[in-house]
């Protein structure tokens, strides 16, 4: 039997302020890592887990890493001087939230073990919403952010000892980089919030036409998280990043002053991928093979995950309800 760790409450918030696990989690691991394991837990699907074993890796537990984060109060940005910006207390907020997780994600492989993580699923949700008004942000803003994924043995992946390599590949995608010669070398991500000040100040006249600040802040927030990573992937020496996942979310936000009719523009840039290059010293197979075919079956109900979409949208639109609430009774305040 593995050594039970003693759990204590107080102990164990000490390791999370720390940056560490919590005790439970330690435990887990503990078990999951012992000599006598006969069971493992994988949130791979059948076809995925077959091709894992094809590529010469062998599933050894799930793993996960959660954050919930609180964003601070934001200063008055809004009208600013400049039109279009970024508002780097929320990206910040929204990045340090992301390397808390996939941290905590990280730990739990380097106790069992881990060559690599596989399947990473991610998942962000607002558990309240700021806010807005007054130039500023209340800071009520929560957000959650999950990740989870299958640790795997893979002793062909090259890493530094206790570093196992994060990735979001999913079993084909593994599978398919080891045939050609490819091994995944890090997890890049990055977050990114631009806001535009009065969006439509220049069509009050009732013209029409293209919202070109909407358009430059869609691409300059896009620019700056994308130099984000290539920087990342460089520090990986990684020759190409794969799999990428690029979320663009646009949504108009009232703009808080008083009596101003003008709402104004934020975008949001998420972007996520696996970083890869050459295995080294890679020689090709004289005789390459195909995956046996894997036959899907066909889902009955819900797909998995539909669930959580229903209750995400839930909570945004009472997010946004609340808001908007929350702004007409200070109009109706300022008006006594």
């Amino acid at each position: 039997m593995s050594q039970k760790i003693p759990f204590d409450l107080d102990t164990s918030l000490q390791h999370v302020r720390a940056g560490g696990l919590p005790l439970r989690a330690q435990m887990r691991l503990a078990d999951e890592a012992g000599p006598n394991k006969r069971l493992f837990t994988s949130d791979l699907s059948v076809s995925e887990f077959l091709l894992v074993e094809e590529s010469r890796a062998r599933p050894i537990s799930q793993v996960m890493g959660s954050s919930i984060y609180h964003i601070g109060v934001v200063a008055d940005y809004k009208g600013g001087g400049e039109q279009i910006y970024e508002i780097t207390t929320l990206s910040e907020g929204h990045r340090e939230s992301r390397r808390k997780a996939i941290a905590r994600l990280f730990q739990e492989a380097q106790i069992v073990g881990a060559d690599a993580v596989v399947g990473v699923r991610l998942r962000e949700r607002m558990i309240t919403m700021g806010r807005h008004g007054k130039g500023g942000d209340d800071g009520g803003e929560v957000i959650e952010f999950t990740a989870v994924g299958t640790a795997i043995q893979a002793p062909w992946i090259t890493h530094k000892p206790g570093e196992p390599v994060i990735t979001d590949l999913s079993g084909q995608e593994l599978w398919a980089l080891a045939q050609d010669g490819f091994e995944p070398c890090g997890f890049v991500f990055d977050f990114c919030r631009y806001h535009v000040w009065h969006v439509l100040k220049d069509w009050t006249a009732g013209v029409g036409g293209e919202v070109k600040t909407a358009l430059d802040a869609i691409e300059r927030a896009r620019q700056a998280v994308e130099q984000k990573l290539e920087a990342q992937a460089a520090r990986f020496s990684a020759e190409f990043v794969v799999g990428s996942d690029v979320k663009i979310d646009i949504h108009e936000v009232p703009c808080g002053w008083e009596g101003c009719q003008l709402n104004d523009l934020d975008v949001d840039v998420s972007w996520f991928g696996t970083a890869v290059r050459r295995v080294p010293h890679y020689e090709p197979p004289e005789h390459p093979k195909a995956p046996a075919l894997i036959l899907s079956m066909m889902p009955l109900g819900r797909r998995k995950g539909e669930e959580f979409e229903d209750e995400e949208d839930e909570v945004a639109e009472k997010a946004k309800e609340a808001e908007e609430e929350a702004l007409e009774e200070d109009g109706k305040e300022k008006g006594e």
